[in-house]
């Protein structure tokens, strides 16, 4: 069977591309079908079709476009390495579009000479604007896609101008050139450099390009039928797991399963034996988050606790398509991403104070366990608590799914830092941990300094602080909750300090 899946990563056409309805027709709108076409951004995080939509929407039809008068040109901004460069290589793709039609007139071709004779410095900029406004008197006007704008913070770093010469060319009736920016961050943080320009104000608001919504995948998987790879709802919704319908996600699960043809894999299995690869792409976002300064936001924001996320960063991250609201519960879209960041929670120290206490109140468990059971207590409290059909939301129920977390850890240890053995204990959530205190607080009642009553109201708090964004719930983010939460974790804090102290040892 072909495998239609080996190419993925590269920009898709022809059948195999996955019409996106509603962004392409935006797209048109907003630069070509209406007169009062203008300037956008495209936006969205890295292999989300991004340059796929914009080529087959605009670039595919060049041709058509020209006959309408307009002059489709495609840039890649990282292909360029200075400014001047970069704005000499944009008249250059126009000149030989115009050059290829036979539609050079000698003006055009003047001016066109200076900008290749000038630097910046040396009155480039007027004649590329001069050079604009010859093709919009000639009747053509020009439709300049800049992909990989992102490639902009370094390139104009010393050059803040550029934006605004962007700015310019599109923003003044007598060059009026259309642009199409595609980037993974915004063009406001891109131009934050910049001390002046207001790129971003003529733009409106960004096209964002997120994973495929319903239509859209069950368009994809018609696609894949026609090429003979078909498989269940069941299936379907295993793969939606994995990959939160991120298209390119979507190709590197799919083409495992193709080559993978006659074995009768399902995909959590699949998925199993090619962890490494879907786990290095969620590393990848990930990085790129952190960049933005928005990975601390998400892990607040889906997993918790609440520290410093706003309801912008919220409503960023939505737009980005990267979590979802689900019973006004904020969720990722991945719930293979969510079990990832999991993982690596203890190697992330996205609230200080937080980690910091949640750290201790694990080895005070591990420590007065060890107490109790001995060298063996790990196992010991397993046979314990788990029992089988044990309630989701008992003692037993989240040792047990701490237990499946700590042997998918154990399958992939180059991926974590960790100073000892993943335990059970931290593979614990919060909840979890919170509910063992609970249930064996006797072990720990001189160690806290405070009775039952007491430890379980703060419990209880520290829990609600805990819970992922909740929509229409200002309480995560009030400064007093936030207040409370913090002087909460400073008591803790506090009486494991005078344990130690007691104890002589760190524990």
């Amino acid at each position: 069977m072909q495998n239609i899946f080996a190419g993925y990563g590269k920009i898709v056409t022809g059948d195999l591309y996955i019409h996106r309805k509603a962004l392409e027709t935006e797209l048109c709108n907003r630069t070509i079908n209406y007169e009062t076409y203008g300037s956008v951004s495209v936006v969205g995080m890295q292999r989300m079709g991004k340059s796929s939509l914009v080529y087959n929407t605009i670039v595919n039809k060049s041709e058509e476009y020209y006959d309408k008068g307009i002059v489709i040109v495609n840039c890649s901004m990282n292909s360029f390495a200075t400014p001047e460069s970069f704005f000499k290589g944009i008249v250059d793709a126009v000149y030989e579009t115009l050059e290829e039609h036979d539609d050079l007139d000698a003006k055009i071709e003047r001016r066109y000479n200076k900008v290749v004779e000038a630097s910046l410095e040396e009155g480039c900029v007027k004649n590329i604007q001069s050079f604009f406004k010859l093709i919009l008197k000639s009747g053509k006007r020009v439709l300049c896609i800049i992909d990989e704008f992102d490639h902009s913070r370094k390139l104009f770093s010393d050059f803040a101008e550029g934006f605004n010469i962007l700015r310019e060319l599109a923003y003044q009736p007598e060059t009026n050139v259309t642009f199409i920016f595609v980037s993974r961050r915004m063009v406001t943080e891109l131009e934050s450099s910049a001390d002046i320009s207001t790129l971003a104000n003529i733009l409106g608001k960004p096209i964002y390009v997120k994973g495929y919504n319903e239509e859209e995948l069950e368009e994809y998987y018609s696609r894949n039928e026609l090429y003979g790879v078909s498989i269940t709802d069941e299936d379907k919704a295993k793969v939606l797991e994995i990959t939160g319908a991120q298209p390119y996600w979507l190709d590197i699960l799919m083409y495992h399963y193709v080559e993978n043809e006659g074995r009768n894999k399902d995909f959590e299995s699949l998925f199993n034996e090619n962890s490494g690869v879907l786990y290095n792409e969620y590393e990848r976002l990930m990085s790129l988050l952190d960049e933005q300064h928005l990975l601390n936001k998400l892990y607040q924001i889906v997993i918790g606790p609440a520290y410093d996320y706003t309801k912008a960063d919220v409503q960023k991250l939505y737009d980005y398509g990267l979590i979802g609201i689900e019973n006004k519960q904020a969720t990722l879209q991945s719930k293979k991403l969510l079990e990832y960041m999991r993982m690596k929670e203890a190697t992330f120290d996205f609230y200080p104070l937080w980690n910091k206490t949640e750290r201790r109140m694990r080895n005070l468990l591990k420590y007065k366990l060890k107490e109790k059971y001995g060298e063996k207590w790990e196992d010991d409290i397993k046979t314990l608590y788990i029992t089988p059909n044990c309630n989701s939301l008992s003692l037993g129920g989240y040792l047990d799914k701490a237990q499946k977390l700590q042997n998918t850890v154990a399958k992939q240890k180059g991926l974590y830092i960790q100073n000892a053995s993943y335990s059970i204990i931290e593979a614990l959530t919060t909840a979890g941990l919170f509910a063992f205190y609970v249930k064996e607080y006797k072990l720990f009642q001189s160690a806290l300094g405070m009775d039952k009553n007491e430890f379980s109201k703060i419990t209880m708090h520290l829990t609600k602080a805990r819970n992922p964004y909740q929509h229409n719930n200002d309480d995560l983010i009030d400064p007093a909750f936030k207040n409370l939460t913090k002087g909460y974790c400073e008591l803790i804090n506090k009486k494991i300090d005078l344990f130690e102290e007691s104890e002589g040892r760190a524990i």
